[in-house]
């Protein structure tokens, strides 16, 4: 679900109204260009302005509804549910799916403006399709089978059982099935099953197309320890995930790269926690700060840099339990 195009719906199809009285909103008004209307559990009919305009701006005077302030995390506050079940929730009374293709419902110059935009944001990736859930019945078609080789790089048997690790022999690869914020499977990521990869190979393919840059990988199982925690650790690939909670840190997701897309950052915000950066160690600290500043103002936001040189060319913080707690302890820096 792309948020901020979600947002323009209800903006543009005048859903605010609808949306304020399903979540129980009272004494509701519409003024030219705001909503104002009282909070569910309270006695003031003007507690809450709601702007109409394409990021539907919410001033609550009396309640903490979070950052950034708009309707969708109201729909948090008013229905006591996390951002992503308020998400499926608000799809729902709109009557559309929570992997709504946006750019269908556009003309095709908005759509070339659109591109531009992610070109120049470093964001298009030309084979990437819409999310889409697919059918859980690829899984049986892989081998239920936990491997050493995952197992010598930090990954526990337990783990990989628990995040569906399984083999496609087909292929001679070992499969990461990649699953949505609310656990739908979206694609599934192979990696070669060998340890010395030739250059004429691809250590990973996606055996199953996935529009990663709208994922956060683990994000499905690791979302109740972050919010338990206050914080979460933001590495590149799903081995990052995977290796942390493999060494009981159970509060962290991939991103699928050193780039990191709007919507993921929109999701990231959205956690209301402490994020975490831990990057792999040819990523320079100008690169991460880079990424900060596209966050709002208000974020708590760290990074693991490795100023004493301990890890190796490329290597994760992830990929040892000593060296990532040595930076976790030593080199852990706030950028804002």
């Amino acid at each position: 679900m792309d948020i901020q195009q979600l947002k323009i719906y209800i903006y543009e199809n005048n859903k605010i109204e609808d949306i304020l009285q399903q979540i129980g909103c009272h004494s509701i008004v519409n003024h030219s260009s705001y909503y104002t209307c009282g909070n569910i559990d309270g006695d003031n009919k003007q507690s809450i302005t709601i702007y109409k305009n394409e990021n539907l701006n919410c001033i609550n005077y009396t309640r903490d509804v979070g950052n950034p302030s708009d309707l969708l995390s109201l729909v948090c506050y008013n229905k006591k549910l996390s951002f992503f079940e308020a998400l499926k929730y608000i799809c729902d009374l709109l009557g559309i799916s929570y992997y709504h293709d946006f750019d269908d419902d556009i003309p095709e110059s908005l759509k070339i403006t659109k591109l531009l935009y992610e070109m120049q944001r470093g964001e298009f990736d030309q084979e990437e399709k819409p999310l889409k859930p697919i059918s859980e019945k690829i899984l049986t078609y892989y081998k239920p089978y936990v491997n050493n080789m995952f197992l010598n790089d930090g990954i526990s048997y337990e783990t990989q059982k628990e995040f569906e690790i399984e083999y496609d022999e087909f292929s001679n690869r070992v499969t990461i099935p990649i699953r949505s914020e609310i656990g739908d499977l979206v694609g599934v990521k192979g990696r070669l099953f060998k340890e010395i990869i030739e250059e004429w190979e691809q250590k990973y393919i996606y055996l199953e197309p996935c529009a990663r840059s709208k994922i956060l990988y683990g994000l499905n199982k690791t979302y109740p320890y972050i919010k338990k925690e206050g914080k979460c650790f933001v590495g590149e690939a799903e081995k990052f995930c995977l290796q942390l909670w493999s060494m009981g840190y159970y509060n962290s997701v991939g991103i699928g790269g050193k780039k990191i897309s709007s919507q993921q950052i929109e999701k990231l915000t959205r956690l209301g926690v402490d994020l975490i950066f831990a990057f792999d160690r040819d990523v320079t600290k100008k690169e991460i700060e880079e990424i900060a500043d596209r966050f709002v103002d208000g974020m708590s936001i760290w990074y693991l840099f490795d100023d004493n040189n301990i890890l190796n060319e490329k290597e994760s913080p992830s990929d040892s339990q000593e060296k990532f707690e040595y930076l976790l302890n030593n080199c852990l820096y706030k950028i804002k």
